[in-house]
């Protein structure tokens, strides 16, 4: 049964890990209530660590502390509705000593309470604003030995933001409030003192960010369907006036290739994305993406004829290869209206080259210039996400048709009809998987999302899989 698709809502979850975006011009934020968000796929839970200096009474002094703060943020919003953070908890480690300070003089055992208070920054570009959010320590006992953790919990006001752009939230230094709980049946007499920390220099102090879709303009598709067809720009066009674009960060490309008559899978080293965007129409909601890159050149053995021992490097090139190294890329994202998973379909035109043969270890001279005579067209589709991983390829049935070669030998031999021969028809296979790698600054690796280190191991485990198939059975 064919997947049916059609143009990728707004729905996007993966655009939580690049930024925020409202249609509105004005204020940063506001804070109140606004209209309820619509359902949005799974929100982000997101965490942050800093360290901070607090300065407490004599004899103690400035003290390095660490708060770890954590929180769920949406996956996405609309401008119209309120970005509503939940969960938010910041966790303070005082050293033993500092926590005794707290107690009454030569008490060793006792439980503290109080508040903590910081200001959730929130910032885009040169603007900026902050959000109060007051958090409550509940009674905390104080372990017999080692140091005391307090957790603070609370609740953040619902946030409207207004300003197109990509929006952060960024953690601050704590004010700390804390005093020994009191015995049963007394109040405290005194308000405890405030202690204002400052955050250290040079630290990491993103908690997270978010998207802002905007709303879709009503009645715009509907009144000019042939109109907006007609002027829809192709998947590598700039971005129009009704399009937003988001840089797409580091994107690992890993390449590989079955050719039919060989038997024989090309696979490459991992190339990149260059100047990728995702680029958003703000009129339907559709969206597509575009980029640069360079495929790297890869060595493979196979039996010619069947029974030759070969050895060449094939290499995806430009079509103007002579000229450039880059090759353009832009495609359509499309979604399943059953399933809601997204997929990429895009088309690269190149030419396929091929150098350094050796048959049986003898080196075998194919000139500068043993390239296929037209182009190779490599239609590809299979599930993607732009700011996560995708596993994309061409037809399982009709593959890609690889053309007879020209230019092939020096000295006056004339090797294309043999490579043409050994190497050239349809049926062979294209496998492409991207990886969109998140940046992690947590010093603890295990702490950093899928993604951060490196493709994930079930995408890996996925790719081998497709490897291993297509050297069984080539298409």
């Amino acid at each position: 049964m064919p997947r049916r698709v059609r143009p990728r809502t707004l729905t996007v979850s993966a655009l939580a890990a690049v930024g925020l975006l409202s249609a509105v011009n004005g204020a940063l934020t506001g804070v109140g209530s606004a209209a309820p968000a619509p359902a949005v796929p799974p929100d982000t839970n997101a965490k942050t660590s800093v360290t901070v200096t607090c300065p407490f009474a004599d004899p103690l002094g400035a003290r390095k502390l660490t708060t770890e703060t954590a929180a769920t943020l949406p996956a996405q919003a609309k401008t119209g509705t309120s970005a509503t953070i939940r969960g938010f908890a910041t966790k303070l480690t005082l050293p033993r000593d500092v926590a005794l300070s707290f107690l009454p003089a030569g008490a060793t055992a006792g439980s503290l309470q109080g508040s903590l208070d910081v200001d959730l920054a929130v910032h885009q570009g040169d603007r900026a604003d902050k959000v109060p959010v007051p958090l409550t320590v509940a009674a905390t006992p104080l372990p017999d030995t080692g140091d005391v953790t307090l957790t603070a919990t609370g609740a953040v006001p619902e946030i409207a933001l207004n300003t197109v752009g990509a929006v952060t939230f960024d953690v601050t230094a704590p004010t700390l409030s804390l005093t020994t709980v009191p015995p049963a049946g007394t109040v405290a007499t005194q308000p405890a003192p405030l202690i204002a920390c400052t955050l250290d220099p040079d630290q990491q102090t993103t908690l997270g960010k978010v998207l802002v879709l905007p709303p879709v303009k009503p009645g715009t598709a509907a009144k000019k369907p042939a109109a907006a067809a007609a002027e829809a720009p192709a998947p590598g066009d700039p971005p129009t006036e009704d399009e937003f674009a988001v840089p797409l960060s580091l994107v690992t490309i890993m390449t590989r290739s079955t050719v039919k008559k060989l038997g024989a899978t090309v696979t490459a080293d991992p190339s990149f994305l260059i100047n990728g965007l995702f680029i958003l129409n703000l009129n339907d909601g559709s969206s597509r993406v575009t980029g640069s890159t360079t495929f790297n050149r890869a060595t493979t053995s196979f039996l010619g004829f069947g029974f030759v021992p070969t050895t060449a490097t094939v290499e995806f090139l430009p079509v103007d290869y002579r000229n450039s190294k880059i090759i353009e890329v832009a495609g359509n994202i499309t979604t399943d209206p059953d399933t809601g998973a997204t997929f990429l379909n895009t088309t690269l035109q190149v030419m396929a080259r091929l150098s350094n043969a050796k048959v049986n270890g003898v080196p075998l001279d194919l000139g500068p210039d043993c390239v296929t005579a037209q182009t190779v067209t490599l239609t590809l589709d299979g599930p993607y996400e732009a700011f996560g991983v995708g596993h994309i390829q061409t037809d399982p049935e009709k593959g890609f048709r690889l053309p007879a070669f020209t230019g092939c030998g020096t000295g006056g031999q004339d090797l294309s009809p043999l490579l043409t021969g050994m190497s050239s028809g349809d049926g062979n296979q294209a496998y492409v998987d991207t990886y969109n790698l998140v940046v992690c600054t947590d010093p603890d690796s295990t702490q950093c999302p899928p993604g951060s280190n490196g493709p994930p191991p079930d995408a890996l485990k996925a790719a081998a899989k497709h490897a291993e198939k297509a050297v069984k059975k080539p298409h």
